[in-house]
């Protein structure tokens, strides 16, 4: 069997899939991954193979920018950010869906997966009667993207003959039953397994500590993308939350850190380093409430603060506050208010009790290799027929 798997050039997009495509190949089936060029290298390094679906994208080029090039103003509230957000990735899978269809034509593959923001896959796979999947990557299903992203890709998808993004034959859920809200799961459920990229065990997993450790993170995109300074509200809220009785650790890309000229007093450590590992040696988790980071902590039991800030970072920090495992705070709550939650959090026994239960949860649903037959029997099904 050949899979294509398509995804926007995020690691946060990306990272989650991989455990699924290394399962697949493990099984025999060829998988290839379709990606801007900027992306391949990413790819590469994660042990798949890579086809460029369109040269170098920035991520300010569909993100900030329209399609004729001129900034777009800045959202003015979380309901338009999340919107804003939306309409890129229809600009993005605008960029893209030539060099998808072109891979599709060429490669012939028997099933295309796609990450729920990535939209040419689908577009290409039903343009060629192929069946396409969606690999479930986070807590939210990304249900109020879809109307914007369709606004963005009508030019494309009037020339398509298609009215509408077209549904996908199966949605893989990686949602433990109790952040499923009051439904039942979206399809087949997999139990979610984290992939940061290259794991090497940082040095300071090894120290011996006595105090509470708390990791810090805003993602990889905020920090050198967002339209704020996340670089310095980084180190105002470790500064806030590093003390006597705490101890901080910073998540965050290597060329950020490197640019800090010293480290708050009671930081241990700042730089890339793959989450799934330093969770571990974490007490608690304070991040912006992103997919990856999210369920990272929740698979590790970790409790969590989250300060959402665009797309479905909202919907993650409401709920994993409904969930009990943690806090979510307003986008701009001040560096003692998530100094406070954090305290509270750690202070507060049932907030990890919690987080372990729901790292129960994800660890008794089928795993990735578990799935696999199943995006087999797609692959092989008549059109439309039940798998």
């Amino acid at each position: 069997m050949r899979v294509l798997l398509t995804t926007a050039p995020l690691h946060g997009h990306f990272f989650p899939t991989v455990p699924l495509a290394w399962a697949l190949r493990a099984a025999g089936h060829q998988v290839l991954v379709a990606c801007p060029e900027s992306f391949t290298g990413t790819v590469a390094g994660a042990g798949l193979p890579a086809a460029a679906s369109a040269p170098h994208v920035a991520f300010e080029e569909f993100m900030l920018r329209d399609r004729d090039g001129r900034p777009l103003p800045p959202p003015r509230d979380p309901a338009e950010r999340r919107r804003s957000s939306a309409r890129a990735w229809g600009r993005l899978a605008a960029r893209t869906l030539e060099g998808t269809l072109r891979i599709v034509e060429d490669w012939r593959p028997d099933l295309v997966l796609s990450e729920p923001l990535e939209y040419a896959g689908r577009l290409a796979a039903a343009a060629h009667g192929i069946p396409w999947a969606e690999a479930g990557v986070g807590l939210s299903d990304f249900g109020d993207s879809r109307g914007p992203a369709t606004e963005e890709l009508a030019p494309e998808l009037a020339r398509l003959g298609q009215g509408a993004l077209p549904e996908p034959a199966l949605v893989l859920d990686v949602r433990p039953p109790s952040l499923r809200g009051d439904g039942p799961a979206r399809g087949p459920v997999m139990r979610y397994v984290p992939h940061n990229g290259a794991d090497v065990r940082p040095a300071w997993l090894g120290l011996p500590r006595s105090r509470p450790r708390i990791c810090l993170t805003l993602g990889s995109m905020l920090p050198r993308h967002g339209r704020l300074d996340f670089r310095g509200r980084l180190l105002a809220l470790a500064t806030a939350l590093a003390g006597t009785d705490t101890e901080v650790v910073i998540a965050v890309d290597d060329e950020v850190a490197d640019g800090w000229e010293r480290l708050p007093q009671g930081v241990v450590a700042a730089g890339r380093f793959p989450l799934d590992r330093a969770l571990t040696g974490c007490d608690l988790l304070v991040s912006h409430g992103g997919a990856g980071s999210a369920f990272a902590a929740l698979v590790h039991g970790v409790p969590q603060v989250c300060l959402p800030q665009t797309a479905d970072q909202f919907e993650n920090a409401d709920l994993i506050a409904a969930s009990g495992a943690g806090l979510a705070l307003p986008s701009d709550a001040s560096d003692d208010t998530v100094a406070d939650a954090a305290r509270t959090v750690l202070g507060r026994a049932s907030y990890g009790d919690r987080a372990r239960a729901l790292a129960g949860e994800i660890a008794r649903q089928p795993s990735p290799v578990d799935v696999v037959p199943l995006l087999e029997r797609l692959a092989a099904a008549p059109a439309g027929a039940d798998v």
